[in-house]
């Protein structure tokens, strides 16, 4: 057994001594570091609760902002087609940034920025729209008003026609011939082929009207075909020799005619006479009373009775 000196013992209580300071210190100093870094933590932690707050509220405002601007598109009316594109396209923008600013990931500066943009673009749309809109209100006013000048236009211009239609209607009533002292007789003609008045119907070879075609200066110059219409007691037309031929419009309509004879016309007065031949010898004139009709061209100028017995 090995016998320890005093002076060992003490020695060996030294170091011990020695080694639990040590230890105490370097204790001392993990905690001192363990302490420093959980207050560090600590104000870190809430500098950041502080910011998640603040970025929280500022996406709250942003989102209310982006609702306010979806809700003014939606109150923009014009009729405008390119600016109604216009208009789509910004509230698919702001539809866009709504979904962003729900997606905590994407940074809230952009966010703002694309915000702020779109806001100097909806104030520029407004004032846009509004120029429009009072473009259209002048536009409006000024059609109405072209509407009601041109509506006037067309009343004057109808007023005018009809005005024209009727002095048309009078001068062509004025130009229109006419006759006076119309004289009708039977004719029976002759072996020599010379003629001899007769009112029995049994020797009339012919009837003829004679009559005088008046002056009239309004009247057209030139050729003048004049018809002469018979209707016999029986109501039958008396048709000139080639009845395929002796058709003329009157009236409206068409008809047979009895006579014909074109005359030159020179705005003076002239005596004329317009005669029926019997188309055969052994055709029976009737007995009876006789209507006859003169027309000019295709409008009637005189009418008249005869008799044969």
């Amino acid at each position: 057994m090995t016998d320890t000196t005093p002076d060992q013992t003490v020695s060996s209580a030294e170091r011990v001594n020695k080694i639990l300071i040590a230890l105490v210190i370097l204790l001392s100093l993990a905690l001192g570091i363990t302490l420093w870094q959980f207050f560090d933590l600590r104000k870190t932690a809430a500098q950041k609760g502080s910011e998640i707050e603040i970025m929280a509220g500022e996406r709250g405002e942003l989102q209310n902002e982006l609702e306010q601007m979806l809700n003014e598109l939606d109150t923009m009316e014009t009729t405008n087609d390119s600016m109604k594109v216009e208009l789509s396209n910004r509230k698919d923008e702001i539809e866009g940034l709504l979904a962003k600013v729900k997606d905590k990931d994407f940074a809230i500066y952009k966010l703002k920025k694309e915000t702020t943009t779109l806001r100097t673009i909806m104030r520029g749309y407004v004032v846009v729209i509004d120029s429009i809109n009072t473009l259209n209100v002048g536009l409006r006013q000024e059609n109405a008003e072209v509407r009601t000048d041109l509506s006037q236009e067309r009343s004057r211009v109808k007023a005018l026609a009809k005005t024209n239609e009727n002095l048309s209607s009078k001068v062509e009533l004025a130009s229109r011939l006419d006759v006076s002292e119309m004289r009708v007789f039977g004719v029976t003609v002759k072996r020599d082929l010379t003629g001899k008045e007769t009112d029995r119907a049994r020797r009339t070879d012919k009837i003829r009207v004679c009559f005088k075609l008046n002056e009239n200066k309004v009247a057209k110059a030139g050729k003048k075909p004049l018809y002469l219409r018979i209707i016999s007691p029986d109501g039958t037309i008396l048709s000139a020799e080639n009845v395929e031929e002796s058709r003329f419009e009157f009236n409206g309509g068409k008809g047979y005619y009895s006579g014909k004879k074109e005359v030159q016309y020179n705005l003076a007065e002239q005596e004329l006479c317009l005669d029926w031949v019997k188309p055969s010898e052994d055709f029976m004139v009737l007995p009876g009373t006789y209507q006859l009709f003169i027309y000019a061209e295709d409008y009637e100028m005189a009418a008249v009775s005869y008799e044969l017995r």
